[in-house]
């Protein structure tokens, strides 16, 4: 193993004369094969949906793709009304015009439907009339309370567009199902067109696309600024539902992408500047980083993989695991080059040093990304694929670019100081960790294993979360409007059920509409301390309203009729009425039928308790039959998000676990160091496991990646300690000296490269969205606490795997 790292090593260096005799060929070609990657950046997209979190393949996105083709969009955006007298004149007046503005000059509209323009179903002695409640205009008081009381006294109508006091109702506007945007593949969320618009595109010969993330945004802007118009004191709008959630979603992570762009860049800079003191030292590691960004990103546009809410955070992962690798290069090769002058060794002689552990960590990081790349959560396995991409990306032009540059610019030897040279202060402090380590190795060994086994006794107690609400801020706009609402009409998303009687004119069968009836009756009484109903609406809905009205409007009469051919001809003479509702409800042939829950917005892992007792009544009211119920919607959607998060999370730590000890195995030739090497690493995932279940933090989306990227990341400075330690301890150094050589060594360089990822984290506290706060600040903290693991716990390893009397016999 010791001669096939030295012959590696040759190689290294022989790499290091090539580049410095071919530096502006190199940087050329590096540059035109990032100019042509970075070509594909304007087809950039955006996507926040609910649906986007699952890939295209698994069914409860192709359940809900049908779903839409059939019934149309389920998001709805609810412009909610609260004011003190709803059925007032005045009131009416103004909800009137509020109505109108938004059918006229919301864009992708597809329906509006608000107490304006109401079913009203009524029956006379030789017809059925379907007109809106506000058919003929009321020009009184007096006629205003009549329509008053028949709103009231409609049941379709409570919890669904006005509340059961009447002092709260909604418009419920509903999008175009298609894009018309043609193409939305290659146009769909461009950020340019975030910014200037877009122009007319052509037409797809494909098969077209649901609305874009895009016109969803542009609709729920439009949505907001003709509502702020009739804000006041007395008429108090709320905007809310899962298509306002979406677009202000995607606006918070715009905006954050750009700001942690920005401030890490901002930090990386000063930090360069102080550590080398060179324009070269920070123009020239910022511009292969960046390149790595840009190429990274590039690649995401070119193979059609949007931005969503957990690869925001690839940009600046990047920058601060990338600039930690030329950092190391840049230590060693200005050291070299002050004291001999002489660029072209320098560069052959850092290669030789430091390419093989630059190469292993670079390895392990890409590694511990990579193991997310079989999540079932889409974003999730986009980043695991794109970061382990960029880190390679990274360390391609950290091996071969900055190399090139350092070639290609002038510069000059520095007489004063040595970069990486001991520095007293900095040597004493390490010395006395190293020492430390040593003197108390069992107490730091078994204080570290209790705590780890404390830590899974209470790793029971960790919190499940999946709540894109609760990312905002308590006072945002979007969160406090859906939590008015839920409130107030008891929900604002809902639960889609697809009764599928499999054969044309099913849903004449008495049967099934009792079925469907029994199963929305049941629905609605559904109340736990965590999850509700509030409201369940069928075909049987509009079927009861038929058949009360042509009982001369009794309200006894408000049921279903008994015999399939009077189903038959109240639909019939429905139709012939002019009104088209049903469609919302059945397809053209009649076989299938939709039920649409309505429930508040609540943490994901809830809504499996109610798909659970959902499921139970479908088996018990449709068992025996051949018709088949398909539950699809948002709620489905988020709660198999949340079930293929915790399964795939889980996975992906058991192969970045697996993997990278397999990585330290063969690097340090020992499987027993190997093994033992991942105690450090894994000691800080307990940390923040521990800290999570003290401050009774969740378990989200965002926190299940801080363990495999910090068992990616941290593995690093474990891979310098390990390697530099048994390299000393092989040479014949006892086991104390070992271990405060290997700190005074690569302990500084551990530190500063610590210091870089602690800082690209800590910033995520700036965010503005409460679950990139809580993962930057949990990170950050990991990486602090990995730092110290790999300056006490290894050391302390160590010294009981190899106490000084047994000096001799290794």
């Amino acid at each position: 193993m010791r001669n096939l790292t030295a012959k590696f090593e040759n190689a290294m260096g022989n790499l290091g004369y090539f580049i410095a005799r071919h530096p502006k060929k190199l940087i050329l070609l590096i540059l035109l094969l990032v100019a042509a990657i970075a070509s594909n950046l304007p087809k950039t997209t955006i996507d926040t949906s609910t649906e986007g979190f699952l890939h295209e393949s698994a069914q409860a996105r192709i359940d809900y793709d049908r779903f839409r083709e059939q019934f149309g969009r389920d998001e709805k955006i609810v412009v909610a009304i609260k004011t003190r007298d709803i059925f007032n004149l005045d009131t009416l007046n103004k909800l009137k015009q509020l109505h109108e503005e938004l059918k006229q000059n919301v864009p992708y509209l597809n329906d509006i439907t608000s107490l304006i323009n109401a079913r009203n179903t009524i029956g006379t002695k030789d017809s059925l009339i379907v007109d809106d409640l506000f058919a003929t205009w009321p020009q009184s008081q007096q006629q205003v309370e009549k329509i008053k009381q028949t709103a009231l006294n409609n049941p379709t109508y409570k919890n669904l567009i006005i509340s059961e006091d009447g002092s709260f109702t909604v418009i419920i506007l509903e999008s175009n199902t298609y894009t018309s945007l043609g193409d939305t593949e290659n146009s769909d969320n461009n950020l340019d067109d975030e910014l200037s618009g877009f122009d007319d595109i052509a037409d797809s010969p494909t098969k077209k696309a649901f609305i874009s993330d895009k016109e969803n945004t542009e609709m729920v802007l439009a949505v907001n600024k003709i509502a702020g118009k009739y804000q006041s004191s007395d008429f108090q709008i709320y905007v809310a539902g899962s298509p306002s959630v979406t677009a202000f979603l995607k606006h918070s992570m715009q905006t954050d992408m750009a700001k942690f762009i920005i401030m890490i860049l901002s930090a990386i800079i000063l930090f360069l500047a102080l550590l080398f003191k060179r324009a070269s030292g920070v123009f020239l590691p910022l511009l292969s980083v960046v390149l790595a960004v840009i190429s990274t990103m590039g690649l995401m546009a070119f193979f059609g993989t949007p931005i969503k809410t957990m690869t925001q955070i690839l940009p600046s992962f990047l920058l601060a695991v990338g600039i930690g690798a030329s950092v190391h290069m840049l230590a060693i090769f200005y050291k070299h080059f002050d004291q001999n002058k002489d660029k072209t060794e320098a560069i052959a002689y850092t290669l030789k040093h430091s390419g093989l552990a630059i190469i292993m960590t670079s390895l392990t990081t890409a590694a511990g990304m990579l193991s997310f790349a079989g999540s079932d959560v889409a974003p999730v396995a986009d980043l695991g694929i794109y970061s382990a991409a960029g880190v390679m990306i990274s360390l391609l032009f950290t091996l071969v670019l900055l190399p090139a540059l350092l070639m290609a610019f002038k510069l000059k030897p520095k007489q004063s100081r040595n970069i990486g040279e001991h520095h007293d202060r900095m040597d004493m402090l390490l010395s006395k960790i190293g020492n430390f380590s040593q003197d108390h190795a069992k107490s730091i060994v078994i204080g570290s294993l209790a705590f780890m086994l404390l830590t899974i006794a209470l790793a029971s107690q960790i919190r499940y979360s999946h709540n894109p609400l609760k990312w905002f801020s308590k006072d945002h706009p979007t969160r406090v409007a859906t939590e008015v609402i839920d409130h107030n009409m008891q929900g604002s998303i809902s639960l889609e059920l697809v009764i599928d009687t499999q054969k044309e004119n099913g849903l004449y069968d008495i049967k099934v509409l009792k079925g469907i009836e029994k199963l929305t009756q049941y629905a609605e009484t559904i109340k736990t301390p965590t999850y509700f109903v509030g409201k369940a609406v069928s075909v049987v809905d509009v079927l009861k309203e038929i058949h009360k009205a042509l009982n001369e409007n009794r309200q006894e009469y408000y049921q279903l009729a008994d015999k399939p051919e009077l189903i038959s001809q109240e639909i019939l003479l429905f139709e012939n009425s002019g009104s088209d509702d049903l469609e919302d409800f059945v397809d053209s042939q009649f076989s299938q039928a939709r039920i649409t829950i309505k429930v508040p917005w609540i943490d994901a892992f809830e809504y499996h308790g109610l798909l659970d007792d959902i499921a139970r009544q479908v088996k018990q009211d449709f068992s025996g039959s051949n018709v088949k119920v398909t539950t699809t919607g948002m709620i489905p959607l988020l709660a198999e998000t949340t079930r293929a998060a915790v399964e795939s999370s889980g996975i992906s730590y058991l192969i970045a676990f697996a993997v990278i000890s397999l990585m330290m195995i063969m690097l340090l030739s020992s499987i027993k160091l190997g093994l033992l090497s991942m105690i450090p690493n894994l000691f800080p995932i307990f940390f923040i496991l521990a800290v999570m279940v003290l401050f009774k933090l969740p378990l989200d989306l965002f926190t299940m990646l801080i363990g495999a990227i910090v068992i990616g990341i941290a593995i690093d400075d474990i891979v310098h300690f390990m390697h530099n330690f048994k390299r000393y301890h092989d040479e014949g150094m006892g086991t104390r000296k070992a271990v405060v050589a290997t700190l005074t060594s690569t302990g500084r360089a551990m530190t500063i490269t610590s210091i870089v990822l602690f800082v690209g984290f800590i910033l995520y506290i700036f965010a503005s969205m409460n679950n990139l706060f809580l993962f930057g600040l949990l990170t950050a903290i990991a990486f602090a606490v990995a730092l110290a693991s790999v300056m006490l716990l290894a050391p302390a390893l160590m010294a009981l795997i190899y106490p000084e009397h047994k000096q001799e016999e290794h």
